[in-house]
């Protein structure tokens, strides 16, 4: 009888990404192991701190390629705060930035 593998197994070879991964370190890991959706965990204990899709990641690389994900979860949270308020202020990563410095 096959037996199936414990908790502990299958979060070992969990992949999964950190706050201080970039967006293009993060594609290639998705590329990598042909993933669409990774999770964003604290690399201290664990924490899961989000998640970040192929798809968005691809649009912020033509003007943050080297932003962390850190940077990421933080403007998306703002951002979801900001329409939940009913703010006026235009999002913060919306379109590229002329003088962005890496």
């Amino acid at each position: 009888m096959c037996s199936s593998p414990d908790f502990e197994t299958l979060v070992a070879r969990a992949v999964t990404l950190f706050p201080e991964d970039t967006v293009l370190s993060a594609l290639q890991v998705m590329q990598r192991h042909g993933a669409h959706v990774l999770s964003v965990v604290d690399g201290r204990d664990g924490a899961w701190l989000g998640e970040v899709s192929e798809d968005e990641l691809c649009r912020l690389s033509r003007f943050a390629p080297l932003a962390r994900l850190a940077e990421i979860l933080t403007v998306r949270v703002l951002v979801e705060a900001e329409e939940t308020t009913g703010s006026s202020r235009a999002p913060l990563l919306s379109a590229p930035a002329s003088h962005w410095l890496h």
